[in-house]
């Protein structure tokens, strides 16, 4: 059992508690904001067969799917626990047809589905947990069509030539690593290893929203986690939002 896998067996209920459905730290305070947010940044469209890879409890694929009613949705994460509450909403919404949910690693997409498969991709702060981001992005682009999409939201370090300042960041974000069984992003490393599996950049991004921190101070006090030394209000990393396109290359012409 890998370190991920038996984090979100033990913990998922607790994240149930507080997040609810949807296990995202940077978020509005509303939920369905958030979700409809991520909808029109990420250009979900009606029709489009997509993979949430790291889905969680099939929060943000429900309610897609709610939002978009021939949209075919797969979902893939490494928990078994996840796997059987995500079930348990898809059964609430009568989605069986439209939404599949599966135990498996992302890092082997490729085990799971045939090549050039899906119209979009989406890690919904996910790929910050793999051991080995650019195979997992290799994967992503293995299934997704040309033409197709991967949408990422997550968190990347801040940088700084203050080295007392960088060595808080780096502190804060060893924390994060260890609590959460974290594999914090490096951003220079993500678009290289996009660049390199024959992705083009879209867009980076801030998300278009403020996030309310009051779930997360919630959540880490209510299980005595402290990630940032007693001074929550410091912040080490930054949320983007990167998207990019699927373009093969052939005699030096687009395909």
């Amino acid at each position: 059992m890998s370190d991920v896998e038996k984090y979100y067996d033990e913990w998922t209920s607790r994240y149930l508690e507080v997040y609810g459905d949807v296990i995202q730290a940077y978020r509005p305070a509303e939920t369905e904001a958030l979700l409809d947010y991520t909808l029109e940044s990420a250009q979900i469209e009606d029709g489009m067969h997509i993979l949430d890879a790291g889905c969680g409890v099939c929060g943000p694929a429900v309610h897609f799917a709610r939002r978009l009613p021939h949209l075919r949705i797969e979902a893939v994460t490494i928990s078994q626990v996840q796997v059987e509450e995500g079930k348990k909403r898809i059964d609430k919404w009568g989605l069986h047809d439209r939404v599949h949910v599966r135990k498996g690693d992302y890092h082997h997409l490729d085990q799971y589905f045939p090549e050039n498969h899906f119209d979009l991709v989406v890690f919904l702060e996910a790929l910050g947990h793999a051991v080995n981001p650019s195979q997992v992005i290799e994967g992503a682009a293995r299934v997704v069509k040309s033409g197709g999409f991967i949408y990422i939201k997550d968190f990347f370090p801040l940088e700084t030539d203050d080295e007392h300042l960088q060595k808080r960041v780096d502190e804060v974000v060893g924390n994060i690593n260890d609590i959460y069984t974290y594999n914090t992003l490096d951003l220079h490393e993500t678009i290289t290893a996009l660049r390199k599996a024959g992705f083009l950049l879209v867009y980076i991004k801030r998300p278009g929203y403020e996030s309310d921190i009051n779930i997360r101070r919630n959540f880490e006090d209510k299980f005595g986690i402290d990630t940032h030394g007693g001074k929550p209000e410091f912040m080490p990393a930054e949320w983007l939002e990167i998207k990019c396109q699927k373009i093969w290359w052939n005699n030096g012409k687009e395909e």
